[in-house]
């Protein structure tokens, strides 16, 4: 039996060693602590000594300014939305999920970003100024993480109305996986004539020590 745990931890360990040898870098401003519901739950994952099941719920206005676009037309200097199911045309929608470490040696190993959002303007076409041309993208560092930037309707027919739902589901890739355990964070911005209802951020992963 120790030697079977012996095993688990050496080969988790080896996992948390990997994933933090990718590529990072470090914001150069003070990070803001976004306000968030955090949900914990163990749940079944196989060789894992403490496996973790975490929810991020958003509850705007909250957002790390590096992350997204700054100077004249920027994503900053835009006006932006302060609360979900703003119904305010010509204003973008900023957030910076916060994810906190509660134990030692943990790393996420899979996340979920799902938003869901609903036109305040009608969309004429995929280039009109109004909802039509909306987007949606995950940001870092003052740019798009890719391949983290779609449409908001993207196969939605044009035109449609004002009200037209939408939502997008992302399992996310190494790389975000990188950014949420190195720097515990993970933000994205919607356009701009379109209101986010609701976003949420499912976390799975692991921890080889208890709280301390």
């Amino acid at each position: 039996m120790q030697s079977q745990i012996l095993k688990r931890s050496l080969a988790y360990a080896l996992l948390l060693a990997s994933l933090a040898l990718w590529p990072a870098s470090s914001p150069s401003q003070q990070r803001k602590a976004a306000p968030v519901n955090q949900e914990l739950a163990v749940v079944p994952q196989a060789g894992c000594p403490k496996p973790i099941s975490l929810t991020l719920t958003a509850k705007p206005p909250s957002f790390f300014s590096g992350d997204f676009s700054q100077g004249p037309n920027s994503q900053l200097s835009a006006p932006h939305m302060t609360a979900l199911g703003q119904q305010t045309a010509d204003m973008n929608f900023l957030y910076t999920f916060q994810w906190t470490k509660d134990q030692k040696c943990c790393q996420i190993t899979r996340a979920v970003l799902t938003v869901k959002m609903k036109s305040i303007q009608g969309g004429q076409t995929t280039k009109s100024s109004d909802a039509g041309n909306d987007g949606i993208a995950i940001m870092y560092q003052g740019n798009v993480l890719a391949p983290y930037n779609e449409g908001v309707y993207d196969g939605v027919p044009r035109p449609f109305n004002p009200g037209q739902l939408a939502t997008k589901q992302w399992v996310l890739n190494p790389a975000a996986l990188n950014i949420i355990n190195t720097q515990g964070r993970l933000s994205f911005a919607v356009q701009d004539d379109t209101s986010v209802l609701s976003a949420t951020l499912q976390l799975t992963g692991c921890c080889l020590s208890t709280p301390q």
